[in-house]
Parts: structure tokens; sequence; C-alpha cells
């Protein structure tokens, strides 16, 4: 499709983990980006040493360096500040994007006056199964095959907004995840999401399963806590968790049959699922009682 003149679109990448994942999502934006002229904005907090290693890769890319530990969503939030695309896509660094993908996220929001539109994401051909563990677990409500249309529910692993509306929301870009707060606040205030089914990313592995355990509970605890809840759903919620890890499962099941999306594997990591529930839980709960704490800067 044709590309304007002036800037079209800007993506932007919190790098935290950086090499493997990282030069692995580079490589599958640069043909693209380069195509498209889009920017790509990679905001990568630690060390000075950390962010000149990936400018030196990428030299292509521009690079923000932030000193200090910060969340996903700060990073982000700096990226969206510093980006100048009419469109800002966001890709998590634990995706590969497939080869038209800023073509597809482009066409999405020139069939109508969107806010935001995404896409699935789709397994990389995984090794081991608790590769599939974590897959289905983040992953099993943006599960491919999508219907094309209007929808309320878009994950920010794969997610192209409109940069005017993104920013009248900048006091939320930093608060907490943008699934659990800023998209909410968005269809409240009546912005329409778009689903994209031809914009498909692909989550990475490996991982450690016990890695993924810590980020498991680090990322259940700052989801719960940025939910907003009242005190009384919040009790409720605490009472009910004995029952959850089995209400979760069985809702995880009833999508992978719906979606038809790998069911042998899904029968295959059950036992594998139970650990990981049980973490999901004990770290919403924890949520709920304790608060975000510094959950959200743990999170990888």
């Amino acid at each position: 499709m044709p590309i304007d003149a002036e800037q079209e679109v800007s993506v932007v990448i919190a790098a935290i983990v950086g090499a493997k994942f990282l030069d692995e999502c580079l490589g599958s934006l640069e043909t693209q980006a380069k195509k498209t002229g889009a920017e790509t904005i990679v905001v990568a907090c630690g060390t000075a040493e950390f962010a000149g290693e990936i400018a030196e890769r990428h030299p292509w890319v521009r690079v923000i360096h932030r000193p200090e530990r910060e969340s996903v969503p700060t990073l982000r939030s700096h990226g969206v500040e510093a980006a100048q695309g009419r469109i800002i896509a966001i890709i998590e660094e634990h995706c590969v994007a497939a080869p038209d993908w800023l073509e597809r996220a482009l066409e999405a929001h020139s069939k109508g006056e969107y806010g935001a539109v995404g896409g699935p994401v789709a397994p990389q051909d995984y090794d081991r199964l608790r590769d599939w563990v974590v897959y289905f677990c983040e992953y099993n409500n943006q599960m491919p095959p999508w219907q094309d249309g209007e929808t309320t529910s878009l994950g920010s692993a794969n997610i192209a907004y409109k940069r005017e509306v993104l920013l009248r929301y900048k006091d939320l870009l930093h608060t907490g995840y943008w699934e659990a707060g800023l998209h909410w606040r968005m269809l409240a205030d009546g912005i329409k999401f778009r689903a994209a089914p031809k914009m498909v990313v692909y989550h990475c592995g490996p991982f450690n399963f016990g890695y993924y355990l810590e980020q498991r509970f680090w990322f259940s605890r700052a989801f719960s806590s940025a939910r907003g809840l009242t005190a009384a759903k919040k009790l409720v919620y605490i009472c009910l968790s004995p029952l959850l890890p089995v209400l979760l499962a069985v809702r995880m099941a009833q999508r992978v049959v719906k979606q038809n999306c790998h069911v042998a594997k899904f029968i295959q990591i059950l036992p594998l699922l139970v650990p990981v529930l049980l973490v999901y839980v004990t770290g919403e709960v924890v949520g709920y009682v304790a608060g975000q704490g510094d959950s959200l800067l743990r999170v990888e």
C-alpha cells in the first residue's frame, strides 16, 4: 500500500532482556521498516554499555537509554513521547514480526477511525513443552485465527495506536499494564479498536521454567493491582482464589478448543500448567492484599 511522504509509523520496543530476543525481533523488522520509512525506537534500561551494544548491532535503530530499571509500560511511554509517526506500533521484544506486519497495521488503520488496531500472537516452532506453557498462559486470548472487525480485546504485544489518541492518555502510559488500565479507559471514552487477523507476530522461546514461574508471579501481582477493583470485589476474588486455578484452566481450554489451536500440545502441557496457575493466583492475591509493590519493575 502507498506510504505518505511524512513520517507514517514509529515502532516502539521496550528492551530489558536484550539479545538474543531483541536481536531476533529487530531482525524481523529491519527490511519492512526501511521499506515503509518507519522509525524504530528501542528504549533500553540498564547500563550505557547495554544501550551502546544495541546501537552498534543495529545502527538503523534509534536507541533511548534509561539508566535506572523501569517497568515495561514506563519504557514504552518514553518511546511514545519521542516517536514522530502518525501511527505508533508496539511489539514485545520476545516476539518477531511477520514480514508484512507494518503494512498490515497501516492497512487496518485505513479501514476506519480506530484508536488502535492489533493482531494475533502465534507460536514460533518451540522445541520444548515449557515454552508451550508460556505461550498458552500468556497469549491464550490472542491465539489465531481471528475475525476481522471491531473488537474490545487487544493485547499490547502486537498493537498499533494512532499517536494523537494515545497521547491523550499520557498520564496512564506508565502506571500499569495497558490491557488492565489504558485500554479500558479508551474503550469507555468511545475509542474504537479493530482486530486485524493478518497483522501477526510470533512469540519466541526458550524460557527457563523457574524463571517463568517467577515472572508469572510478578506479572500477576502487578496486573491485579492495576485493575482498580473496589475493596468488596477484591475480597470476593480472594475468597474464590482456591477455585481460580481450575476456572482459569477451563477458560484456557475453552479458548484453545474454540480456536482449534494446538489442542494436542495443550493436553501435553497440562501437568506443567498446574504450578503456573497456582503461582498466577498467588500473585493476584498478594496484589489485592499488599498492592503492587515493586512488581512492575521485576517483570521482563
